[in-house]
């Protein structure tokens, strides 16, 4: 049984304004992200550009956001239905362990999120220094990358509660960080390191896959091996748009939790609980994330009709000049062909004459 002290600390987090406000946004947000989510991943499912294994690797990040904003509707969604709703004492809404257990899933999702970036770079250095037989082989290396990307996250999770005792009433669904602090800040400290990582590493293989194009087209290179250096590049930019807009976050949401670390001493239950789920703003890097992305997948397409339209000449000339060289070819062939018909013409002409002169 709970006593009064602790039915009056529920019922001063069930009706702080700040509390009901953060949760109210953070929902509305989470059912935004629903139909964008839904159709990225129907996008990924579809795509043709794509290799498998990095469909692999943005697939599983797309699940798993899905994952993770399912599981704020639930715990967010089922918190609000409480405070609003008639109740006497505060111990009546007080969550049960049971349905705390989806803050599990919402915080091994983030992991998945935010570990993303850097096992696509990873993929993409693969790509680029295989890209001449990368095309329709190693698929079984996606689903390697997928394996190592979901055990990085269930270690994290394993790091992140090996210490934690938890509270023995619960207040509110959250998964606090106790015992050694330099251990549960491993994690932390691993991702943003490999974010620092990926950003270079891509603007590396962007120049390494620039270069790649230049050397093919002055040799003769199969259709292949170019296509899969002009995906490359275009995959490179896109990637590297999406471990900017990651590391950001992760940047954000690890200073913000640093801060919060010695601010909440200060603050009472609800507003501590209203800043963890600013920090973990998830949905709201999401709705950024798809809007670059967008703009990014459409930008090859425009930038390949300018080019069309500055270089229109020189496509023509060398279409014209592809043209000339085939014609003449044929001619000469046709030349030669011409002169052997001739020649044995005349050499059968000759054993005729001799044959009627006996």
């Amino acid at each position: 049984m709970y006593n009064q002290t602790q039915c009056q600390m529920m019922a001063e987090v069930a009706t702080s304004s700040v509390l009901r406000s953060t949760l109210l946004v953070s929902l509305i947000l989470c059912l935004l992200c629903i139909p964008i989510n839904l159709y990225a991943l129907w996008r990924i499912k579809i795509s043709v550009k794509l290799h498998f294994n990095s469909k692999c690797v943005i697939f599983n990040h797309t699940f798993f956001v899905l994952v993770h904003i399912l599981a704020r509707i639930g715990l967010h969604g089922k918190d609000l239905i409480n405070y609003f709703d008639d109740w006497e004492s505060g111990c009546d809404i007080i969550p049960s362990r049971c349905r705390c257990n989806l803050r599990y899933l919402y915080k091994f999702s983030e992991y998945i999120i935010e570990v993303s970036p850097f096992i696509l770079t990873i993929e993409r250095f693969v790509a680029t220094f295989q890209a001449y037989h990368y095309e329709n082989r190693y698929k079984w290396f996606g689903i390697l990358l997928n394996v190592f990307h979901l055990s990085l996250s269930c270690l994290f999770m394993f790091i992140q509660n090996s210490t934690n005792t938890g509270e023995v009433i619960i207040y509110y669904c959250w998964l606090a960080k106790s015992g050694n602090r330099f251990l549960v800040n491993v994690p932390t400290f691993f991702i943003f390191f490999s974010q620092l990582a990926t950003i270079p590493g891509l603007l590396y293989l962007l120049r390494k896959n620039e270069n790649f194009r230049k050397a093919t087209s002055q040799k003769h290179s199969s259709l292949t091996e170019r296509y899969q250096i002009s995906e490359n590049l275009r995959t490179s930019s896109m990637f590297r748009v999406m471990s900017v807009v990651t590391w950001a976050y992760v940047t954000y949401n690890a200073g913000g939790s640093y801060i919060a670390h010695y601010l909440m001493k200060s603050m009472d239950y609800a507003e501590q609980f209203s800043t963890i789920e600013i920090i973990h703003c998830v949905p709201i890097y999401y709705i950024i994330l798809s809007i670059f992305i967008i703009r990014v997948d459409k930008k090859p397409r425009s930038e390949f009709i300018i080019k069309i339209k500055n270089y229109q000449n020189h496509y023509f000339f060398e279409l014209q000049k592809f043209f000339d060289e085939a014609f003449e070819k044929i001619t000469q062939r046709r030349h030669r062909v011409g002169s052997m018909h001739n020649i044995m013409n005349s050499q059968s002409e000759g054993k005729s004459s001799k044959t009627g002169g006996l």
